[in-house]
């Protein structure tokens, strides 16, 4: 009896040691546990976990900073009042999936900060298990990649401006520079054939080819200076109707040719705060437009209007006008198109693509107004001085 009370009472001992050794490592875990958490609150990337019911119980002190929310209004599902509209769905099916499939994912979306911006986020998330090997649920980490999204963006439309410069140069340029070739070598043969009817004929078609040649030949160079950056900016105090009329009797001789009036209603006086050379170089290419879509015996109109501190200057055409479907990629250099005017005038759609840029970075706006069988009017804002 002595015995058994003997080896009861050595067994209640080891047992109370090893309830005493689990008891220390419980608590070391928790330690561990709290300091791994420690960690991730002053870790750059933006850390979240989650727990079995798919719904996050932590954030760590950079993702709140960022959010510039309180842990309480991020718990549960309240971050996702952040993420932006158009990314959510996407956003919540990887999440459910890859957690339902126990795999980690890697997403995009846009999250709102602090100051009420979108930014791009990329969110990696795993799944993570206790000691045992239980799962317990998923922990992500994210950073800001706004700024690798904007440098892709730029990549994109360079790539794009790269393709439409290539593409003006191998086609477009050729073709008047091949027309003003081949009818130079025509008019030769006719003059020593003494032709003198042909003769005129030829001229004024190698005159039109040329003209096509130095409008495309500008817009490429000024074009190029600005995706270069070494196009130079100087606003100043400017008065419109100079400049106008300037443009206008740059193009008169091919308004001339299709009998269009140029009409400039525009009021004397007008001063704006822009950069005179770029602002030339967008009437030219409106007017230049306006011509090539106006009918022989047209008129193209100028007009101007002041509203609040800009003034808004309209060029309008008189042929069938553009659809809606058009207007939206008029101005836009991986959409550019081009159609032929009146009289068959070929076009690149670059001169448009100038003058949004131009216009822009005048810190004003450009758009468009068309209705069918009655033409278009492009519009485009200047700040008054």
């Amino acid at each position: 009896m002595k015995n058994e009370t003997k080896l009861l009472r050595e067994k209640i001992r080891e047992l109370e040691k090893e309830n005493t050794i689990l008891k220390e490592q419980k608590i070391e875990i928790t330690e561990a546990k709290e300091l791994y958490l420690k960690i991730f609150e002053e870790f750059p990337a933006l850390i979240w976990r989650s727990r079995l019911d798919k719904l996050c119980d932590y954030f760590n002190k950079t993702w709140l900073e960022f959010t510039g929310r309180t842990m309480e209004q991020e718990f549960g599902n309240g971050w996702a009042e952040g993420v932006h509209p158009d990314d959510f769905n996407a956003c919540l099916q990887t999440y459910v999936n890859a957690f339902d499939e126990r795999r980690s994912f890697l997403m995009e979306y846009r999250m709102k900060n602090k100051l009420g911006e979108y930014r791009w986020i990329r969110d990696f998330g795993r799944p993570f298990y206790d000691l045992d090997n239980t799962f317990l649920g998923y922990i992500g980490s994210c950073y800001d990649i706004t700024e690798n999204k904007n440098n892709e963006n730029k990549l994109i439309e360079l790539n794009a401006a790269k393709d439409k410069f290539f593409s003006v140069i191998a086609h477009d340029l050729r073709a008047p520079l091949s027309s003003i070739i081949g009818f130079s070598e025509h008019l030769m043969a006719v003059v020593k054939a003494r032709d003198y009817e042909q003769t005129g004929k030829m001229a004024d078609i190698i005159m039109q080819s040329s003209a096509r040649a130095m409008d495309l030949l500008m817009n490429l160079m000024e074009w190029a200076q600005l995706q270069s950056g070494r196009m130079e900016f100087n606003p100043e105090c400017i008065e419109m109707n100079p400049i106008i009329n300037e443009a206008v009797l740059l193009l008169s001789g091919n308004a001339t040719q299709k009998s269009i009036t140029i009409s400039n209603t525009l009021s004397p006086e007008i001063r704006v705060n822009a950069d005179r050379a770029m602002v030339s170089t967008v009437l030219r290419n409106l007017i230049s437009n306006g011509i090539k879509f106006t009918q022989p015996g047209g008129t193209i109109t100028i007009k101007s209007a002041v509203k609040q501190q800009e003034l808004i200057v309209s060029v309008t055409d008189t042929w069938v006008g553009i659809s809606k479907k058009r207007i939206d990629k008029l101005f836009e250099i991986n959409e550019s198109y081009s159609t032929s005017g009146t009289q068959n005038e070929k076009g690149t759609g670059l001169g448009l693509i100038l003058c949004r840029e131009f216009i822009e970075k005048n810190n004003g706006k450009i758009w468009v107004e068309s209705k069918s069988e009655r033409g278009s009017t492009f519009y485009f804002s200047l700040p008054l001085v």
